[in-house]
């Protein structure tokens, strides 16, 4: 008797190119950057762009977060399913962009950053509670998503607690961008900080009333 034969979908070679060339990319440029063959503005404006687009980001995925379990109806073009994708998709890259926005502030000529500095909060040469408030905003945001990791090991209330400390992981890293941050866009993290608000306020009321 001849057993069937298993299938394995082949990961197509254009995706493998799409993840790895902008990942090689980023090293080359990170290498030139610390050898100082690249124009320290180039660096400087990369840094910006990529903590002001990780932070709108995140901003997304907590806001989007805290609706998941909302019991309202949505649209049929953002059902459940996309929900948790979408959320899980702002999580990941506004995480990724934050990891490349630490990694650059390493090389800058502008307040560059030592790696202690970096991963121990208080550390930082420059502005030292405002950088230490982003990293310790990091590793809270970080805890959600690697719950996805081990979710199969964690009980449902180690991964709900873990999840909430997304909320405080947010608030500091706002602070940072607000006391660290070069740019004047107080706008922008007046905007963020609503937009969350919204949804919390929303799902706890949501819930209030559920209670009998």
């Amino acid at each position: 008797m001849i057993a069937p034969a298993t299938t394995q979908t082949a990961v197509p070679p254009i995706n493998r190119y799409l993840l790895w060339t902008p990942l090689a990319a980023l090293a080359l440029y990170w290498l030139l950057a610390y050898a100082r063959v690249v124009p320290g503005e180039w660096t400087w404006a990369f840094l910006r762009v990529t903590g002001i687009i990780g932070y709108l980001l995140l901003a997304l995925s907590v806001a989007s977060g805290a609706l998941l379990s909302a019991r309202f109806t949505p649209p049929a073009w953002l059902a459940k399913p996309l929900q948790y994708g979408w959320h899980g998709l702002t999580a990941g890259s506004g995480l990724a962009l934050v990891g490349i926005h630490v990694a650059f502030s390493l090389v800058t000529t502008h307040y560059p950053q030592t790696i202690a500095g970096a991963l121990v909060p208080g550390l930082a040469p420059y502005e030292p509670f405002a950088m230490g408030l982003g990293t310790v905003g990091t590793y809270l945001l970080l805890a959600p998503y690697a719950t996805f990791a081990g979710r199969r090991l964690l009980s449902p209330a180690w991964v709900k607690a873990l999840h909430l400390l997304a909320y405080p992981g947010f608030v500091a890293g706002t602070v940072h961008g607000v006391l660290g941050g070069s740019d004047r866009l107080t706008w922008l993290y007046v905007g963020a900080l609503t937009l969350v608000t919204f949804a919390v306020t929303f799902r706890i009321l949501e819930r209030r009333r559920a209670t009998p």
